[in-house]
C-alpha cells in the first residue's frame, strides 16, 4: 500500500513542534504542498528547490486581529485538500482557581478556532466536492484528570464538532475525523515530566510506554489518503490502551 500526496495541498495548525510539526514534515515528504501554522517561526531545513511547497504563517490564534488576518491569506488560497487542526493551548489549574480569561483563551484556541477554520476551507472544500479535515483532539476529551477542566471542555467539544461537521459535509465528499493522542513521547512532554513522573504514567499504560509522534502521524496519513473512502465522524483513540482500563 503506496501513500502519496502528490498535488495535494494541506493546511496544518500548530506546526512548530511535537505532533504538529512530525505530520507536516511527513505529508511533506510525501509530495504535498504544506501551509503551516504556528506562534513562533518554524524551524525545519528545506531544500531551495522544495521552498515554493511550504508556506508558513506565524499566527496567534488567541488574538482576534491575527485571526483576522489570517482568514484574509486564507481567501487567497484558491484549493485545500486537507486540513489538520492541531494547534492547542493549555492551563493546568484547580477547577474553582480556573480564570475566566484562561477558560474562554483555551476554548478559543483549542475549539472555536477549529470551527471557525473548517467553516473557510470546508467552503473550498465543498466547490472542489472532496477534503479530508482532522481534528487533534486528546484522551482528555474523553476521561480527564485533576486541573483540566478547560482543556477537557475543549478538547470533548472538538470530538462533538468532528461529528456534526462530519453529518452536514458527507453529502459533499468531506470526511472529517478526529484523532485523540494520549501520552506522546514529545520535547515537551520531556521538558514538563520528570523522570518518576514518567515512570508512573508508563506503569499505567498496558502497551508499557508512551507513543512515538511517528505512531500518531501514521493514523492522520491514512485517515488524509486515499485510502480511506468511507470512514467519517469517528474519534480515534490512541493511547496503548490507556482509557479502557
Amino acid at each position: 500500500m503506496k501513500i502519496d500526496f502528490n498535488n495535494k495541498t494541506v493546511l496544518i495548525t500548530g506546526a512548530s513542534r511535537g505532533i504538529g510539526k512530525e505530520i507536516a514534515k511527513e505529508f511533506f515528504r510525501l509530495g504535498a504542498n504544506i501551509i503551516s501554522t504556528s506562534t513562533k517561526p518554524i524551524k525545519i531545513r528545506i531544500p531551495k528547490n522544495k521552498r515554493n511547497r511550504w508556506k508558513h504563517i506565524v499566527v496567534d490564534f488567541a488574538d482576534e486581529i491575527a485571526l483576522k488576518g489570517f482568514f484574509k491569506e486564507l481567501i487567497n488560497i484558491k484549493r485545500i485538500d486537507i486540513l489538520i487542526n492541531n494547534a492547542g493551548i493549555n492551563e493546568i489549574n484547580t477547577f474553582t482557581e480556573v480564570k475566566k480569561n484562561d477558560f474562554l483563551r483555551i476554548n478559543k484556541v483549542n475549539l472555536s478556532t477549529p470551527f471557525l477554520i473548517s467553516q473557510k476551507i470546508a467552503q473550498k472544500m465543498i466547490r472542489n466536492k472532496s477534503g479530508k479535515i482532522i481534528n487533534v483532539s486528546s484522551i482528555f476529551g474523553i476521561i480527564s484528570k485533576k486541573k483540566r477542566a478547560s482543556y477537557s471542555t475543549s478538547k470533548a467539544g472538538l470530538i462533538g464538532l468532528t461529528k456534526a461537521m462530519a453529518l452536514d459535509l458527507a453529502s459533499h465528499n468531506i470526511l472529517v475525523n478526529s484523532v485523540s493522542p494520549g501520552f506522546v513521547s514529545t520535547e515537551l512532554t520531556k521538558r514538563i515530566l520528570n523522570k518518576n513522573e514518567k515512570n508512573e504514567l508508563r506503569k499505567n499504560v498496558p502497551i508499557s510506554r508512551f507513543a512515538e509522534s511517528s505512531e500518531i502521524v501514521y493514523l492522520v496519513l491514512y485517515l488524509c489518503s486515499k485510502y480511506n473512502t468511507y470512514l467519517t465522524g469517528q474519534n480515534i483513540v490512541i493511547d496503548g490502551g490507556y482509557t479502557i482500563q
